[in-house]
């Protein structure tokens, strides 16, 4: 069980760093310094991308660029969850569907399934699919002393999108980006229910997300279905 901000789809994957591999076009240290600029995991990153790229006997430069979107977007990079769809679709059509399997950690025979899960569900993963019980997504958050970004008890939160929240901190609030591989926690512009803006009233169905009485870190939960 995590007990600090992550996410359960990590939970079973072995920590070390895998050697960066060698990719015509592609500075990886450049980009594991990016990985870890955009608060993503820099030993995921390589560790996946390692395992993508070990597949194919050679990879042209696009192939490389799109299995390393695809690789921080795994890594915990929310901010490239597009192109990463994107890249994952590309790389599909190029018959990559094995070296796309290991760079997001699962089956190849799984991949398909994967995608078109999230095209509606941000947080699908195929291993979880048939559980028939609720279970935790993420934790999210955190006390500043502990290098979270909270100074007091998240309170009520709010679904304003998909995979989007905000959430009252003292008389501060957050707006949270989730999906199943990443996290974003930052302070919030505005107040759209004091502006009379539309608040939507469901983030993504069957996913909430749980202030706990005795921690500073809100919990991503799967309801069961």
């Amino acid at each position: 069980m995590i007990r600090r901000p992550g996410h359960s789809v990590n939970a079973a994957v072995r920590r070390e760093s895998a050697p960066l591999p060698s990719a015509a076009g592609l500075d990886l240290e450049l980009a594991v310094a990016n990985v870890a600029r955009w608060v993503g995991d820099p030993q995921l990153f390589s560790r996946f991308l390692a395992a993508g790229l070990a597949g194919p006997t050679s990879v042209s430069v696009d192939v490389g660029q799109d299995l390393a979107a695809v690789a921080a977007w795994r890594a915990g990079v929310i901010g490239l969850r597009t192109d990463a769809l994107r890249a994952v679709s590309a790389c599909l059509d190029a018959g990559l569907t094995d070296a796309v399997g290991a760079t997001l950690g699962m089956p190849g025979t799984d991949v398909a399934g994967f995608v078109e899960g999230q095209r509606t569900d941000r947080f699908f993963w195929p291993a979880w699919q048939n559980l028939g019980r609720a279970y935790l997504v993420a934790r999210i958050g955190g006390f500043a002393g502990l290098g979270g970004p909270w100074l007091a008890h998240p309170g009520d939160v709010i679904a304003t999108g998909e995979g989007q929240w905000l959430v009252e901190v003292g008389e501060e609030l957050w707006e949270i980006d989730a999906d199943l591989f990443g996290h974003s926690v930052s302070p919030a512009d505005s107040d759209p229910t004091e502006a009379g803006d539309p608040v939507a009233t469901a983030a993504t169905p069957g996913i909430r997300v749980v202030s706990v009485p005795t921690s500073y870190l809100l919990e991503v939960v799967r309801e069961a279905a």
